[in-house]
């Protein structure tokens, strides 16, 4: 089944709710990096939340998701264009990332002091054509990523947020996994329920948060239990409509062209640093494509 990311409402709207199944797309963006499991875990939580957040606005051109901090693990970066295209990478001190991991495993803290130390987590919307991009930023203050976005719908946003998301690493038969379900209550909609007392919304709101925790992993990374299925499992007797799902996949907007408009904002003293043997090579963070640059290229593109 393709990946994909899919809408619903609930309660006559006062509920809307969004879920994503990454399987095939998850898998290329952390095989190709042989990153270690912990790393993949981290990174896989950021593309399943970014898939998720996504899902929740409407843009034209390029959503990205970052974690920076002082920790073993000191970036990830998450790409994601309006078509759905997904590429993500992940910085981290390997010896630093090892010694952690048992200091984790020892002193039982959280992921993400354990691993990414102070920080922030920040995301931004490249709107095409727009004069300004839309940027939200909240402290690496939460024991999981999952949570740090809680918080920042919960205290910059003010929408009541639950979200429930797993991600499975390679089993031998299945490869990088993530499902992930993001509900929001909707305070506009509260409008078009007049003749519910705000305790009736309220408890509406409970119930849903409950059908979502009732949950398990295994089931949000099922690729034999359809995502439409899960959601209408959870939420059949509550007024549910589900959306046409949008197809999500790998997909890197790297090339020549890019790479020699990156170079060019380096002074001519660095640029003729890199060249080696009359060559400059470059790797793209995200898909790991090699470029190799001759002093030709170089020219032509300073014409």
């Amino acid at each position: 089944m393709a990946d994909a990311a899919y809408s619903f409402i609930i309660d006559s709207g006062l509920t809307r709710g969004h879920a994503v199944r990454l399987c095939d797309t998850l898998d290329t963006i952390l095989s190709q990096h042989d990153y270690p499991q912990t790393v993949g875990m981290l990174l896989g939580e950021a593309v399943g939340l970014s898939a998720l957040l996504c899902s929740s606005i409407k843009y034209d051109g390029v959503f990205s998701l970052q974690i920076q901090g002082d920790g073993p693990v000191s970036t990830l970066v998450v790409n994601q264009t309006s078509e759905g295209k997904i590429r993500g990478y992940a910085r981290f001190d390997k010896d630093a990332l090892q010694k952690a991991e048992l200091e984790q495993a020892e002193k039982k803290t959280a992921q993400v002091p354990a691993f990414f130390g102070h920080g922030a987590l920040s995301f931004m919307v490249e709107q095409k054509g727009a004069a300004e991009n839309y940027q939200g930023i909240i402290g690496l203050e939460q024991p999981t990523l999952t949570e740090c976005v809680h918080q920042y719908f919960r205290d910059s946003e003010q929408i009541g947020t639950a979200v429930r998301l797993h991600i499975a690493p390679p089993d031998g038969k299945n490869g990088w996994r993530c499902g992930a379900i993001m509900i929001q209550k909707m305070p506009a909609a509260q409008k078009a329920a007049a003749h519910l007392s705000e305790e009736d919304i309220e408890e509406l709101w409970r119930t849903a948060v409950i059908l979502l925790n009732s949950v398990t992993n295994e089931e949000l990374v099922d690729t034999n239990l359809p995502v439409e299925k899960l959601i209408n499992r959870l939420y059949h007797l509550n007024d549910l409509q589900i959306f046409m799902p949008k197809l999500l996949e790998f997909g890197c907007r790297c090339s020549q062209e890019k790479v020699l408009e990156m170079l060019k904002s380096f002074p001519p003293q660095d640029i003729d640093d890199m060249i080696i043997d009359g060559k400059i090579i470059v790797d793209c963070q995200f898909c790991g494509r090699r470029y190799t640059l001759t002093s030709k290229d170089l020219s032509q593109e300073n014409k």
